[in-house]
């Protein structure tokens, strides 16, 4: 019992180090020695986990999978109207800290310098883009959307979400996210919605908004300098995605129910 919960431990430890390392410097440019030492764990460990960089890429991709899925699956059965939700998801997918955690955003850059997985079903992006085409059908039924066609609908808002993400990181300038995303809606919702409608949604996307800016700009606790914490229940929230020391969400809780290395992809070597 003792081995199996120090093996899950080390391989929280390794997938943690090597989200931040693949988010720093990218997938061909990352190095094992580096994640290893920054896990604090050997190489022989490593490969008691992981067979190779790509084999440990791939389960960051599934831990980061798996976070994002979770985050959205509430917008998918809430009672409120498909198009707050949609605005609501939006907000909180790329905002909320708990979500975008560090295995998330490995998993963003992983998936355009390796691919998703080849011949698995379904990838991140194919299912956040199914998400939203259910939402945008729900949303031209309740007459809050135009309607047009709802899957294009959906397909602009996840290309326009991607993009944001992307230039926010290549440029560093993720701490105007919020104010970006306020004008994406601003520029959006003319073209999507019924003018009669579009005072209260552009009121509803600042009440989204506002919050969750907010608590971007919360103080973190400060983090040991080698990158991951040696309290095991401090790493393994860092995986479900909660950041130390910070307040939970609902989904943030809900998210930490999940078995750690059922969203890894596997269990861990003993």
């Amino acid at each position: 019992m003792w081995m199996q919960k120090r093996a899950e431990i080390t391989g929280v430890a390794l997938l943690v180090a090597a989200a931040v390392e693949f988010t720093r410097v990218g997938y061909a440019q990352a190095r094992l020695d580096t994640i290893t030492t920054r896990a604090n764990v050997s190489k022989g460990a490593l490969y008691d986990h992981f067979r190779s960089k790509e084999e440990l890429a791939r389960a960051v991709i599934e831990a980061g999978s798996a976070r994002f899925a979770i985050a959205r699956s509430p917008f998918l059965t809430a009672q409120s109207p498909a198009f707050e939700a949609l605005i609501g998801s939006s907000c909180l997918l790329l905002l909320d800290p708990d979500v975008n955690n560090v295995t998330v955003q490995a998993t963003f850059r992983l998936i355009t310098d390796i691919r998703d997985h080849p011949g698995a079903n379904p990838t991140l992006l194919v299912t956040w883009l199914a998400d939203y085409q259910q939402l945008t059908r729900r949303a031209v039924t309740e007459g809050d959307l135009r309607d047009d066609d709802p899957d294009a609908v959906a397909l602009l808002l996840v290309e326009t979400f991607v993009g944001v993400r992307l230039l926010a990181a290549v440029t560093g300038h993720s701490d105007d996210l919020p104010t970006r995303l306020t004008t994406v809606w601003d520029l959006l919702l003319p073209g999507l919605v019924d003018p009669t409608k579009l005072d209260y949604f552009r009121r509803f996307v600042t009440r989204q908004v506002t919050p969750l800016g907010d608590r971007r700009t919360a103080p973190l606790r400060r983090r040991p300098e080698r990158g991951v914490s040696p309290d095991p229940a401090v790493a393994a929230s860092v995986v479900a995605g909660a950041r130390p020391g910070a307040p939970q969400s609902n989904i943030s809780r809900s998210a930490r129910r999940i078995p750690l290395w059922s969203a890894a992809g596997g269990s861990p070597a003993t």
